[in-house]
């Protein structure tokens, strides 16, 4: 079975065909797509937090999509109101405890940083939303009325020598330490005596692999999450 597997973003959307289990190709649209990159796929599993194109979506399609929600995810969801929690987040909580074991948290580092934390039990527990990296360079550049508007990227300096620098500076370095402190605090608040396993995944994950070295990276998490529920999900029919 070829299965096309499509995380649904504020920002990207991810498409990627799987052929029994494997992801065989992967490609990312930012915001604008006229059709479905890959034509040869007999099932379609979609997680979305954009209702809109997830409807344009479903009209280029040629089968009926699973489209996932907090009911049909197949984890236990431990938050007041799990139907406000984004479908992506709940695939990667059930990607990081059937592929790298629990309890985890899992970084997603996209248009919004997201903490999503994996109990010992393989339940979802809750999770933290910060601004992403994009988010932040924009509102600078939005919120001021000299800051010019910068494409982020790892700085060179920890101290810029200009405005430009002095950005990627800020937005990178807080980010770290963003990343640190949460990390840190989830650890000694949840799990004083597990040892957590962190996945970074995320258009921006590549930025911060080498000061996590014991961390895990995976650009292609969420798919894979939808390939495993996809599965589960057959599984039951």
């Amino acid at each position: 079975m070829k299965l096309l597997a499509i995380d649904i973003g504020n920002t990207t959307i991810n498409f990627g065909l799987f052929e029994n289990k494997k992801l065989e190709k992967a490609t990312v649209f930012i915001k604008k797509f006229k059709k479905i990159p890959f034509g040869d796929y007999d099932g379609v599993i979609i997680a979305s937090v954009v209702p809109d194109a997830t409807k344009k979506i479903i009209r280029l399609l040629k089968v009926k999509p699973v489209i996932l929600n907090s009911k049909n995810i197949p984890i236990k969801i431990k938050v007041k109101n799990p139907q406000r929690v984004g479908a992506d987040r709940l695939v990667n909580a059930v990607a990081a405890k059937e592929i790298y074991g629990v309890p985890s948290v899992v970084v997603d580092l996209g248009t919004a940083t997201t903490f999503d934390v994996v109990s010992k039990n393989g339940d979802y527990i809750g999770g933290i939303i910060a601004p992403g990296i994009k988010i932040s360079a924009e509102s600078l550049h939005e919120k001021t009325a000299k800051l010019p508007k910068i494409k982020p990227e790892v700085p060179k300096n920890i101290i810029g020598k200009n405005t430009k620098e002095a950005i990627l500076s800020g937005i990178f370095y807080g980010h770290l330490g963003l990343i640190r402190e949460v990390i840190n605090r989830v650890q000694s608040s949840e799990f004083r005596v597990q040892k957590l396993k962190i996945i970074l995944t995320g258009g921006y994950s590549e930025f911060f692999s080498k000061h996590f070295p014991d961390f895990i990276v995976d650009e292609d998490f969420t798919l894979k999450g939808l390939e495993i529920i996809s599965g589960k999900i057959r599984g039951r029919v």
